[in-house]
Order: structure tokens, then sequence, then C-alpha cells
């Protein structure tokens, strides 16, 4: 087996940490529950005969600010994950590099980990930063999913 045998997944790990860390996956698909809610709130506010109470119009709103501050933490932890995965896919490219240059190159006795350790960093940062950006993402919106769930039970049982 030779180094050069490896060059195609470190290339698929160079793209796959280069997607990921221009694919703002979550901020598109995993707020989109929330925005529906409010979007059918405010429609119900539009459509209702009489004005909505005072309390529920100022727990609409307090909530509208929490998802605005959730929306920038948001932003800045995928940031971060931004930084990591370019930097393992500068790593990959490196690695590339390398590769090219020793493609003929057989893997030696002794350092049957390095090919181990290049198919591991190819594959594994990705989907697990993804992974960590979605679960902490989804932790701290499932109460505010909640919150508007019972803010859109109030509008509908005062109508």
């Amino acid at each position: 087996m030779n180094y050069g045998d490896f060059s195609s997944v470190v290339q698929l790990g160079v793209s796959l940490h280069l997607g990921t860390a221009l694919l703002q996956f979550y901020g598109d698909l995993g707020v989109q529950p929330l925005i529906r809610i409010l979007d059918r709130i405010k429609g119900l506010f539009a459509e209702g005969e009489h004005e909505p109470l005072l309390e529920v119009k100022t727990e609409l709103e307090e909530l509208e600010s929490d998802f605005q501050i959730f929306k920038i933490r948001l932003f800045n932890e995928y940031r971060k994950y931004v930084i990591i995965n370019s930097a393992v896919a500068v790593a990959l490219t490196v690695v590339l590099i390398v590769i090219a240059f020793l493609a003929e190159t057989k893997v030696g006795d002794g350092s049957e980990w390095v090919p181990l350790l290049i198919v591991l960093a190819s594959i594994l940062p990705a989907p697990a930063t993804l992974f960590c950006l979605w679960k902490d993402a989804s932790r701290i919106l499932r109460p505010l999913i909640e919150r508007a769930d019972a803010i859109e039970d109030q509008v509908l049982k005062s109508k």
C-alpha cells in the first residue's frame, strides 16, 4: 500500500470540511419551526376581531427578543465551527501535498497508524462539529419553541 492510495480520501476530507464550514445548514432549517409558529401567531393577531391581550403580546415580544439573541449566539457558535473546519481543511490540504510527494512510497513497518490517522482526520471532524452545532442549537431552541406553542395556544383560546 502506497501513500498515494489515500489521496482521494484526503481530497474528500478537504471538500467535506470546506463544505461544512461554508454550509449554514442549521441556521436555514433548524429554526424554521419557530419562525413558522411566530408567523402563525402574528397572523392570528392580524386577522383577529380584537386586540391581543397585553400579556400575550408582551410574551410574544419577549420571545422574539430571545429568538434574536439565539440567532446571534448561533452565528457566533457557527463562526467557531467554521474556523475549526477551515483549519482541518488547510491541514488536510498540507497532507494532500505531502502525499503527492510520497505517492509511490510504501507504508512501512511501524507506520501503519498513519493511514488510519489520515482516514479519521479526513472523515470525522466535519460531521462531529456539525453534530455538536446541531445538538447545542436544538437544546437552546427547544424551550423557545415550547414558549411559542404556549403563546399560540393562548391566542387561539382568546379568540
